[in-house]
């Protein structure tokens, strides 16, 4: 990342600091709910908009599967987001195509195999009789202890 910044201000070209702190907080999110990173700051630098030359070498963010996940999630959060905002009419906004579906899809091909991880791994610890330790592990580790159910826990991560 250190370089990639370096790299961009020899250029001369400006660097999105939102953007930066997007990725930083998805990563920070998510491995601290799931105790996997989705390693969103790996992905390359978005050029502005207007930039007409971009360096044949660099890797676009579209075409990092590190931004997969993170664009799926703030297409999710945005329909939703849209949802709220028409209030109790949403679904007659929707009657044709339910708009979280394709991203949630992106979503929870990420999301269900740490859950079912998480569920395994408590499975076993339980035949070994393993406790787990106050204030040690992620939040999905401790959702686990309530409920083995895959919906409950992915929603509430």
């Amino acid at each position: 990342m250190i370089h990639q910044l370096k790299s961009r201000f020899r250029e001369g070209q400006p660097v999105d600091f939102q953007d930066l702190m997007g990725r930083f907080t998805l990563d920070s999110a998510t491995e601290f709910l799931f105790g996997h990173c989705v390693h969103s700051l790996n992905a390359g630098l978005p050029y502005p908009h207007n930039v007409s030359y971009i360096p044949s070498n660099v890797l676009t963010p579209e075409k990092r599967l590190a931004n997969n996940f993170s664009a799926a999630f703030l297409d999710v959060q945005f329909a939703v987001s849209q949802r709220e905002r028409l209030g109790f009419v949403w679904p007659l906004q929707e009657v044709f195509e339910n708009k979280t579906k394709k991203p949630m899809k992106v979503v929870d091909a990420f999301i269900e195999p740490i859950v079912a991880d998480a569920v395994a791994k408590k499975n076993s610890a339980r035949r070994e009789e393993k406790v787990p330790q106050e204030g040690e592990g992620t939040l999905l580790d401790h959702l686990v202890q309530v409920t083995s159910d895959p919906k409950v826990l992915k929603d509430e991560t």
